[in-house]
């Protein structure tokens, strides 16, 4: 018969020390594993014992006066809800459950006038036979000196078992790295024994802890273009100096420093201001700290403490100081002291006292047989422990003669006061709440949007103003420090080309002055005035001069008349035959320098398109590709179309021939059948004639007369 194994029973030191190694090893969440090392608990029992007894957190030392009345004062207010009042009270609830017992025994035992606590103690030991409910909360009983072969090789099998701190993938990771290791060893011997045979392995290992740039093979700094479409539109193409990309070099900051104190000093120098006014402010010194004579001497005082009471003498002395009425006998402290802040005189059990009410009201009778509540001790939050009694200062009480009637007399004063002559009355103005009525019902712009329209409405201001700002400040070409003063003298003549050219410098003068000193002139012309000026320019630009033709040739003779040589312009008639031959070599070569410069620029815009539109060409080639398909299969069936329309008209014609000719070999075929119906009947009659004549004659020899009936 199988040996049955009834799980729990008292702890022993040994299954103690094996749960706190396996909860060291698994934790506190694998109690069926912790539980397999021990083969008389079960996990349930293993996660009590735990929980109750052999956690570090758990108080095991003797209850104190505060928490038996926590617990008395939480378990009237929640009666067996001691799961709940434990982490309260700092203790387990086994704990607080055998606390309340024993207090409510000690006040049964003090009702009913017991003095012997062992009796007690003895009625609640177990007996012989009898099973603890609780064995998790009691200590563990030691071990015996001959230990049972269960418990024995329990002992062993936990021993193992948790010897073993390597897993499966602990022993994979150490064998690994045992691998690694032998790898290396053998890497390191083989390049050795090559080194000391002459040759040199070339090692191509790299340092992954400091990571460097190979600018040879990389691009430092690259930013990866994004893939698929990018909105130029909020792109700003400004022109940047060095200065503000790099920050300011520490010696230029320092000279720039420098630069400003000496304009400091120039400037207070030039003001001829005091020197005080430079200097640092002193701080104040605050004066010494005068306080008025005691009025109560040293002797007073002693003879104050040694009589204990206040003498005629002294009172003479302080009457006249307000303050006189604060002091009061010092014998009468006691009196004079409230309630509140005496101490106790009397100590009052208000753990016996609680104890005992609940004692009265677990037995208590129904309430449904009538008559008085059970009596209880009246309690209050300070009885059970939850105020702390603290001692107060004693407060000084107003006493001495006088002290009434200095009251009476300030009130009889105050009433002799004149009345009032002037009344005044506040009146609070009515705009502020309208003002904040409309404030709280309009609408407040988010600061976000505000400045986003500010700096909206001011890049459209500075577009406006840089369309009516010249042509090099519109493109950031370099402007000069010094206007030329070439462009302020007038001409001095009196035609009408020079006053025009006059209005014209005047014009530029305006306008350099605006670039250059930031001048602003008065008279700043419309941008549409400015437009229909510079379209009346190019129109009259292109209508050209009113020349006639023989004018014009003679302007383009000269031109072409004119050619490059050593650096001025000079008549190609006018040079030999040398210098014309390098005048015109020079100029071909020019011109072909310009040739292949713009085949370079060229090449280089056909690249730039080829690789903008090669897939937009792709896609035309596959387009034109398909077109032509299209275009093929459609000449195709307009072949096929004629050639049935064609066919149709044919047949058309001939239609009517084929239906003359079937009808006529119709006529012909039915006019046969005709015939041929006419012979089958005659020859049925032949035949009939026969059968008829043969059967005669077979009747006129054997047969008696037959009546002939034809059918």
């Amino acid at each position: 018969m199988v040996r049955v194994v009834i799980k729990g029973g008292v702890w022993k030191n040994t299954e103690d020390e094996i749960l706190k190694a396996a909860i060291m090893k698994y934790g506190k969440n694998q109690w069926s594993r912790i539980a397999s090392l021990l083969h008389r608990k079960s996990a349930k029992q293993c996660k009590a014992r735990w929980y109750e007894w052999l956690d570090p957190k758990i108080k095991k030392t003797e209850w104190s006066r505060e928490e038996d009345e926590k617990l008395l004062n939480l378990a009237k207010i929640m009666p067996t809800q001691w799961r709940t009042i434990a982490p309260i009270v700092g203790r387990t609830a086994a704990q607080c459950l055998e606390r309340y017992e024993q207090l409510l025994d000690e006040a049964q035992r003090r009702a009913e006038g017991l003095d012997a606590e062992d009796s007690l103690s003895e009625a609640k030991k177990l007996k012989p036979g009898d099973v603890d409910p609780t064995p998790e909360t009691k200590p563990a009983r030691p071990d015996p000196i001959d230990m049972d072969e269960d418990e024995l090789e329990m002992l062993s099998e936990a021993r193992a078992r948790l010897a073993n701190t390597q897993g499966k993938k602990a022993k994979r990771k150490a064998r690994e790295k045992q691998l690694a290791e032998a790898r290396r060893l053998a890497t390191l011997q083989k390049k050795r024994e090559l080194k000391a045979a002459g040759i040199v392995l070339v090692n191509n290992f790299k340092n992954k802890k400091r990571p460097e740039v190979d600018y040879n093979a990389e691009i430092p700094f690259e930013k990866p273009v994004p893939a698929g479409f990018h909105d130029p539109t909020e792109d700003l193409f400004e022109k940047k100096p060095v200065n503000s990309i790099e920050e300011k070099r520490r010696d230029a900051v320092e000279f720039e420093e420098r630069k400003k104190d000496r304009e400091k000093l120039k400037r207070k120098k030039e003001e001829d201001a005091p020197a005080s006014i430079f200097d640092s402010k002193k701080p104040k010194l605050r004066s010494k700290l005068t306080l008025p004579e005691p009025q109560v001497t040293e002797l007073d005082l002693e003879n104050i403490v040694k009589m204990g009471q206040m003498s005629e003498s002294v009172r003479s002395i302080v009457d006249e100081n307000p303050s006189s009425a604060l002091l009061h006998d010092i014998s009468q402290t006691e009196e004079l002291l409230p309630k509140s802040s005496r101490m106790m005189t009397q100590s009052v059990d208000t753990v016996a006292r609680a104890a005992d009410d609940l004692l009265a009201i677990m037995t208590a009778d129904t309430p449904l047989k009538g008559g008085f509540n059970t009596p209880l001790h009246a309690s209050t939050a300070s009885d059970l422990g939850t105020d702390k009694k603290y001692i107060e200062t004693p407060r000084t009480e107003r006493r001495g003669g006088g002290t009434l009637e200095e009251g009476h007399g300030m009130s009889t004063k105050l009433k002799s006061l004149p009345k009032p002559r002037n009344e005044f009355e506040l009146v609070l103005p009515d705009d502020e709440e309208e003002q904040e009525g409309v404030l709280e019902d309009e609408w407040i712009e988010d600061a976000e949007t505000r400045d986003a329209r500010a700096q909206l409405l001011e890049d459209k201001r500075k577009a406006k103003e840089r369309e009516l700002r010249s042509t090099p400040f519109k493109r950031e070409l370099p402007l000069p420090d010094k206007i030329n003063a070439q462009y302020r003298k007038k001409n001095a003549a009196n035609t009408d080309l020079a006053k025009a050219d006059n209005l014209i410098k005047e014009e530029i003068n305006k306008m350099m002055e605006w670039d250059v000193m930031g001048k602003v002139p008065d008279d700043i012309y419309d941008p549409v005035m400015m437009k229909k000026a510079q379209d009346l320019i190019e129109m009259e630009m292109e209508q050209g001069p009113k020349l006639s033709t023989d004018l014009w040739n003679i302007i383009k003779e000269c031109s072409d008349e004119l050619i490059c040589y050593n650096g001025r312009y000079a008549r190609l008639s006018s040079l030999g035959r040398r210098e014309q031959v390098e005048a015109l070599t020079a100029k071909l070569n020019v011109h072909r320098e310009w040739m292949a410069q713009l085949s370079k620029k060229t090449v280089k815009v056909e690249k730039k398109v080829n690789v903008l539109l090669g897939g937009y060409l792709g896609i035309q080639k596959t387009f034109v590709d398909k077109i032509h398909r299209n275009q093929q299969q459609k000449e195709k069936l307009l072949m096929e179309l004629k050639t049935f329309q064609r066919l149709e008209e044919n047949e058309e014609k001939a239609m009517v021939k084929r239906v003359h000719t079937l009808t006529d070999e119709l006529s012909a075929v039915e006019a046969y059948q005709k015939e041929l119906q006419e012979m089958y009947a005659k020859l049925e009659h032949n035949k009939w004639t026969l059968e008829q004549f043969e059967i005669r004659q077979r009747a006129s020899e054997s047969m008696p007369p037959v009546r002939y009936d034809r059918a």
